[in-house]
């Protein structure tokens, strides 16, 4: 620890200072500024829901979420650019710093790789287009992360675990586990596919602990902005009119129905969407509650994550922060594996997130209105196919052994 903590307040007070000489007080990135002025109105005793941005963008997470803000909510807005950028960053090393402990690394070495790894890090499209609109994911990421992957804690490993240490899935170790889970949820309601993964893999009271903390977030929400719960559970909740205000948004989501979006010319979007979505949540789901049971949590926490970003109606390339996780144990497993193909898949990994890009996107898809080539649809579709290409790399790799 004592390595790591100067380290990572180094990293985090430069990218503060970078961000406030970027942006300072005219412009704060599209999303933190939405979170700005949602939590600015609870601090006022106003609803969220009645803020709208400068671009028309109004706050659309739970109302625990607009409480959870309400310190940036009263900065003024030149300083909440800095202390956000810093914190988010804290919270991308963090688990960086996790994800290492959990596979073995210590140290001044569990250090010098935390820290590469976030410079890296900033390079991928997900991590830059996170930090430009001033989005929460690497803290949600963190409290998914903090709470389920737990290399200090006492576990169970099976006998083919090797050299990947992760924790025990039996329910008599599991006492406090969901709480993060949960928490996260209350901030944004993806996180809940966690709850199905912990119930699956045999951790109920982890997967309850979730579910009653996420509940508990609903309760304050009520109880803090009554009239606000009511409008964004009754209606907001469900309308993606609200998160996605006009058809051409769809080109920059990166989930199956967005691909299904772009490719509309071509395919009915709804039937084909909700059939592969639900063969892919399956899937997914096995897969990461199969690693989970073999005492590789690190792999089953990260296949759970890619499978939300698949399935969910909507996920812009900025909630693809957990590229970061994946790249973390792709690279680590290459490497101490010592085989070529594994080493050359994890830098096209590293590639294939560094070199996309949102404004990338908007280029290709200057006019919606028309059918793009297939190499500009298969390009815009780019984070989609990583996702299932992944999972079927790692569903190969956790199908039971011949003879085992």
């Amino acid at each position: 620890m004592r390595y790591w903590l100067p380290t990572a307040l180094a990293i985090a007070s430069v990218v503060a200072l970078v961000a406030h000489l970027v942006y300072g007080a005219a412009l704060s990135g599209a999303d933190l500024d939405v979170y700005h002025g949602g939590a600015s109105a609870v601090a006022h005793g106003h609803s969220p829901y009645v803020f709208s941005s400068s671009n028309q963008l109004q706050f659309t997470y739970p109302p625990f979420a607009a409480m959870f803000l309400v310190p940036i909510g009263l900065l003024p807005i030149a300083a909440a650019v800095p202390v956000w950028a810093g914190l988010c960053t804290l919270a991308l090393e963090a688990t960086v710093w996790i994800l290492l402990g959990a596979i073995g690394m210590q140290g001044r070495r569990r250090a010098l790789f935390t820290a590469a790894g976030t410079v890296a890090a900033f390079s991928l499209a997900p991590i830059s287009s996170n930090f430009w609109t001033g989005q929460i994911n690497t803290i949600l990421m963190l409290l998914i992360v903090a709470d389920l992957v737990r290399p200090d804690r006492p576990a169970r490993q099976p006998a083919d675990a090797g050299r990947w240490r992760g924790v025990s899935v039996s329910g008599r170790v599991s006492v406090g586990i969901g709480v993060g889970v949960g928490i996260a949820a209350g901030l944004k309601l993806t996180p809940l596919i966690f709850v199905p993964y912990l119930l699956l893999s045999g951790r109920a009271r982890a997967g309850l602990t979730a579910l009653a903390t996420f509940a508990a977030t609903v309760l304050a929400g009520f109880v803090v902005l009554p009239g606000g719960s009511w409008e964004y559970w009754r209606n907001d909740a469900w309308n993606t009119k609200k998160i996605v205000p006009v058809d051409d948004a769809w080109i920059f989501s990166q989930s199956i129905l967005g691909a299904f979006k772009r490719v509309r010319h071509y395919l009915p979007a709804t039937p084909l969407w909700l059939l592969l979505a639900a063969v892919v949540a399956v899937v997914g789901l096995t897969v990461a509650v199969r690693a989970s049971r073999r005492g590789d949590e690190p792999t089953g926490v990260v296949v759970c994550a890619i499978t939300g970003l698949l399935v969910s109606p909507v996920s812009w390339p900025f909630h693809w922060v957990w590229c970061v996780p994946l790249l973390v144990l792709e690279a680590a497993r290459a490497w101490q594996n010592g085989r070529k193909r594994q080493k050359a898949g994890a830098v096209a990994l590293w590639l294939a997130f560094a070199l996309a890009s949102i404004w990338t996107f908007a280029v290709f898809f200057a006019d919606p209105g028309q059918p793009g080539t297939v190499l500009v649809v298969l390009f815009a579709d780019l984070f989609v196919l990583v996702g299932l290409v992944m999972l079927a790399v790692l569903a190969r790799r956790a199908a039971p052994r011949p003879g085992r």
